[in-house]
């Protein structure tokens, strides 16, 4: 069998057509008026032992209809569902898609029927591009090596914020709220694999860090003030990295960052002058939300290439492997009825790599404790993988919840799933645990097949 590692990678434009604009709709029921920049999706093949693997990146907040795009992508590309990642990017500047209907405000199906139509028609024009850069990349494989490298990047803070409120009283305490909190703990770590040919040119790079990209969240770079489209962070680095590495891909992808904000957003919390209550403001002049995504693109960017030049442990030998399980634990009542709270865990093993996928918003302090307890070494968690296939939301371990019932207030992304305290981290410890068996197992196989 050819022990030869293969990679090949493509890129399509996504960028919604002008003839479709004004009818999309955004997060928070947005409307849009212009494009800031482009949106791509981005496809990396992989092959090692005839094993074909497929990781998918989306410039939109949430991949669209996972469930159907993953088995329309096996039929047509003849790799297995469980071999490709579906992730987003999770910026908040794009056109909402999908079947979304514990959202509020995002679910099309009850907007007005040119919102609903337009957003069909965007659906058909995403799938018809996934699968092109999909075919594109499997039929560019070339002889490549691979090779990944740690560093770090300090544009992300940790938004769990605690304001002192003084009430008309006088009474002050401490109220829970959605801040920028330099004091608690946001995982600065940044991830980089880089795929290149035998003659050592850039194919595809895989970027991953925890950061929400929402620099740009409801801008008014647009026409009128509506919001300008944008890739936001994530999205301007892999077109920088893209510009930098003439014909590589770059896919940047997020990591836990369920509670980690960019340092400089376009959405700003601050303390009322008289209350110390905490106040959500948007800026409207466009220059200043685009002075900063450019402002942190680059320092992101810079962070990203001093990771890569430090990357010497390239490899030609790489063992592709997946796997998925559920997290299955008891959920809230819905309709006087139990629903279960359900998590996607998806593996995706590239050599000494272990990517970890799952469908929801993993928050950092769980994050961190997960990979210390799977015990491995390179273990890279992501975000906003196929995340419509259930309603997960925001996962957070029980010291989230305990915050919850010490304080008053709450934070974004509480209470908007069925999650429930004592569950979810025994639970997904157990999924990784298990999907890491699997792949220890195959390598002792071949460890004493060799000797």
């Amino acid at each position: 069998m050819d022990n030869q590692f293969y990679c090949g990678a493509a890129r399509e434009k996504i960028t919604p057509p002008g003839s479709l604009l004004k009818n999309l709709r955004g997060l928070m029921d947005s409307q849009f008026g212009g494009i800031v920049d482009d949106l791509y999706v981005r496809a990396v093949a992989l092959e090692s032992k005839g094993k074909k693997m497929l990781l998918l990146s989306f410039d939109l907040d949430k991949v669209p209809d996972p469930e159907e795009n993953l088995a329309f992508l096996e039929q047509h590309t003849g790799v297995e569902q469980e071999y490709i990642l579906l992730a987003s990017i999770h910026t908040h500047s794009a056109p909402v898609t999908g079947d979304r209907p514990y959202e509020g405000p995002n679910y099309i199906a009850q907007k007005p029927a040119e919102v609903q139509e337009a957003t069909k028609e965007y659906e058909k024009l995403i799938r018809e591009k996934m699968l092109s850069a999909a075919k594109k990349a499997l039929e560019g494989l070339v002889p490549a090596v691979c090779g990944y490298g740690y560093g770090k990047s300090f544009v992300n803070v940790n938004r769990v914020g605690f304001y002192e409120v003084t009430d008309p009283s006088g009474k002050t305490g401490i109220y829970l709220g959605t801040g920028t909190n330099f004091e608690r703990e946001a995982d600065h770590t940044l991830f980089v694999l880089r795929f290149e040919t035998l003659q050592g040119k850039p194919i595809a790079f895989f970027i991953n860090y925890p950061v929400h990209n929402t620099v740009m969240i409801l801008n008014g770079c647009g026409d009128g003030g509506k919001v300008g489209i944008t890739s936001d962070l994530g999205g301007n680095v892999s077109q920088y990295m893209e510009q930098a590495y003439e014909g590589c891909v770059a896919i940047w992808s997020s990591g836990a960052a369920g509670d980690l904000n960019p340092v400089m957003s376009n959405q700003v919390y601050r303390e009322d002058p008289v209350s110390g209550a905490p106040v959500e403001s948007y800026e409207k002049e466009g220059c200043i939300a685009k002075s900063m995504l450019h402002t942190l693109s680059a320092h992101h960017f810079a962070d990203v290439r001093k990771t890569v030049r430090r990357i010497e442990n390239t490899r030609q030998e790489i063992e592709l492997s997946a796997g998925i399980k559920w997290a299955v634990t008891p959920g809230e009542k819905e309709d006087e009825s139990p629903v279960p709270y359900k998590v996607r865990v998806h593996k995706l093993q590239i050599g000494p790599v272990v990517l970890m996928g799952f469908s929801g918003e993993i928050y950092s302090g769980l994050g961190k404790e997960l990979q210390r307890r799977s015990g491995e070494q390179n273990l890279v968690l992501v975000n906003h993988d196929a995340s419509l296939l259930y309603n997960a939301g925001y996962i957070y371990g029980d010291d989230i919840f305990a915050l919850k019932e010490q304080y008053a207030g709450e934070i974004v992304g509480m209470n908007h799933t069925w999650l429930q305290p004592g569950y979810i981290e025994d639970a997904l410890a157990e999924c990784i645990a298990g999907l890491l068996e699997s792949r220890r197992e195959k390598g002792r196989e071949i460890k004493d097949e060799q000797s």
